[in-house]
């Protein structure tokens, strides 16, 4: 679960690495403003320190999102916290040590002054407390309120699969046999939310949260037994049910974000997948033919 999506990243982008290089070129380094004689807009720092700022955010947005792979803030919150603060704190003082000084070389000529390095750090330690500390509470936020979503996502489940003006609906009383650890799973596929692969394993999903891990290692060794009207092959992580799609939302460069229930953490109250454009039409007209039958 993310704490923002792509486009809220960019947009935020937007709007705060103008506003902070603003403040920051005026009050922290040049400290002449509009007005007094011999004023210049600080173009050298201005430029810096928005370079700064989207390395840092960019640095921190990565840490974010590999720590939410390798440690779930509903595992261990006091760990992940810790970990986001130390490791987040150090990517971003080793990306400024890097990054301002080349490129204070590249916008005003030459290296930059042991007292511009010094306020340097400290604009770079508050960047670093204000993204951890935005995007950690953010998170948590999210997942808060997601508990108080999982009754209305539960009350919408049966929805898409029940008839549509008078259609009928998908059959879902076929059984599906799938090969699993033990054995083979013989279920129906209303029960099945959708498939994981990871790590050269495939993860049943069901409906109920419960997951089962699978003897296949690809969806290649899957897909060939799954009925293509209700299912669906969103990216090489997931192959979707209908019943367990609950929303999709544009996304940039014609990507879709597609909500899945139940999630693969059981404190989230749903599942997040991004779908590529050149899969995108494909998954509209899916959506589409399921609708209409």
């Amino acid at each position: 679960m993310a704490p923002l999506t792509h486009r809220q990243n960019v947009i935020l982008r937007l709007i705060v690495v103008p506003i902070a290089a603003l403040v920051a070129s005026h009050i922290v380094f040049r400290q002449v403003f509009p007005g007094q004689p011999g004023y210049q807009f600080p173009w050298a720092y201005f430029l810096t320190v928005a370079t700064v700022m989207l390395s840092c955010w960019e640095v921190n947005l990565f840490i974010f999102r590999w720590l939410d792979d390798l440690l779930p803030f509903w595992q261990h919150p006091i760990r992940r916290l810790m970990s986001q603060v130390l490791v987040g704190g150090m990517a971003t003082l080793l990306t400024f040590a890097l990054v301002f000084p080349l490129s204070q070389r590249l916008y005003t000529h030459h290296w930059p002054a042991p007292t511009t390095v010094l306020k340097g750090v400290a604009v770079c330690v508050t960047l670093a407390s204000l993204v951890n500390g935005g995007y950690s509470g953010l998170y948590l936020l999210k997942a808060f309120l997601a508990e108080r979503q999982k009754s209305s996502y539960s009350a919408e489940a049966e929805q898409l699969t029940k008839p549509i003006n008078g259609s009928k609906p998908i059959s879902t009383a076929a059984l599906i046999t799938i090969d699993i650890s033990n054995g083979q799973l013989r279920l129906p596929i209303e029960q099945i939310a959708y498939f994981y692969s990871a790590g050269g394993l495939v993860l049943l999903v069901k409906t109920d949260g419960q997951q089962v891990t699978t003897r296949y290692s690809s969806f290649a060794q899957l897909t060939s037994g799954l009925d293509t009207r209700y299912f669906f092959q969103l990216s090489r992580q997931f192959v979707v049910g209908l019943g367990s799609v609950r929303g999709v939302q544009d996304d940039v460069n014609r990507k879709l974000v597609v909500t899945l229930v139940p999630a693969l953490h059981k404190q989230q109250a749903h599942q997040e997948v991004t779908v590529s454009r050149y899969r995108s039409l494909e998954l509209r007209k899916w959506l589409q033919v399921s609708a209409e039958r």
